[in-house]
């Protein structure tokens, strides 16, 4: 079995912190979402792994490389241009050939096990194998429908769902699925769903196999969710609950929280659910919930639930009493200087 992770997408909800980098090099508790991913897929026994990146993402071939140091052998495949997650998986179909493939989302994590997918898909003569788990409001996913434990219709996003099984994103597929995708027409989306090919499996008659999870999963879409992800990846790595060593006695640190060794900290408090990247300088600082991408250099910032992208500057005259939220791009520089008082202007 083949793997393959899409991550040309655009990321719009994430901006401005995608404007310059995919969703899929983001860090979550120190890491690149497509690291985790591709990581899972080798502790599967996926190796062969197929990356579907767009043309505009020298990045990710750049940073990730061949996949040597993971042991799997990384191939990237090009897709011109975003038009659904149907139309990316068809981007690999030279690759794929006649083999099955896991398929996984580049801007999700799952914290469960992908075995028993793949066991799915082998034991039950199935067409293709889907991963559900139950969500309060499945509007804003794929859902399946299921009777007599028999997926029998999906849907995409629906306004008024038939069910509360999500789609969580992880896909095991046969060489069936090419033919359902070559005859998709776009959706009231404007998009080729994946959904719809399966739909069409299914409709003729073809076995989706499905398994049932509840281990977490995070749609890594808008900086509340990345945010709500760093902070669980955090507080199941109990390495964030040693206190950093080799950084000036001044700090005082409230687990969890992490702290690239290049990174300089003084004079601050630091934590719950801080991740502080490489190079960067935290200066009179209180931070809590919050990423540091790298070269950050935070000055008298008194900060919760924020995301500071690369190369990011922001210094304040004096450190405010309550927390603020500041979502600031790569290369952003803010030097705000407090306005006098009326007193210093007589």
């Amino acid at each position: 079995m083949k793997g393959l992770i899409l991550c040309a997408g655009k990321g719009t909800r994430l901006q401005p912190s995608t404007y310059t980098k995919p969703k899929c090099m983001l860090p979550v508790n120190g890491e690149y979402i497509l690291v985790s991913i591709i990581k899972k897929l080798v502790a599967a026994g996926i190796t062969d792994i197929g990356i579907v990146v767009s043309p505009s993402q020298k990045e990710i071939r750049e940073t990730i490389g061949d996949g040597a140091r993971w042991n799997a052998s990384l191939t990237y495949l090009l897709q011109d241009e975003a038009r659904g997650l149907a139309d990316a998986v068809k981007s690999a179909q030279t690759f794929m050939a006649d083999s099955p493939f896991l398929l996984m989302l580049g801007d999700n994590l799952y914290e469960g096990e992908i075995e028993p997918l793949i066991q799915s898909l082998d034991g039950a003569g199935a067409v293709a194998s889907i991963l559900l788990q139950q969500v309060k409001d499945p509007r804003q996913f794929g859902v399946a429908v299921i009777e007599n434990e028999k997926i029998v219709m999906l849907e995409e996003k629906p306004k008024q769902p038939k069910s509360d099984l999500a789609i969580v994103g992880v896909y095991a597929f046969t060489a069936a699925i090419w033919p359902a995708i070559e005859s998709l027409a776009p959706s009231a989306r404007g998009e080729y769903e994946i959904t719809d090919a399966i739909q069409m499996l299914i409709s003729e008659g073809g076995h989706v196999a499905y398994s049932i999870t509840t281990a977490p999963f995070f749609d890594i879409g808008t900086h509340e969710r990345w945010l709500e992800a760093n902070r669980y990846k955090m507080d199941h790595d109990p390495m964030n609950f040693e206190i950093p060593t080799g950084l000036s006695s001044s700090v005082k640190w409230i687990p969890p929280v992490q702290v690239d060794p290049t990174a300089r900290v003084a004079n601050s408090v630091i934590g719950p659910h801080v991740y502080i990247g490489p190079n960067s300088v935290v200066e009179e600082c209180i931070l809590s919930n919050s990423i540091l991408t790298d070269q950050v250099h935070l000055f008298n910032i008194h900060a919760e639930g924020s995301v500071f992208g690369s190369n990011v500057q922001l210094v304040e005259q004096e450190i405010q009493d309550l927390p603020a939220r500041h979502i600031l791009g790569d290369r952003a520089s803010v030097t705000r200087i407090n306005p006098p008082s009326q007193k210093d202007l007589k």
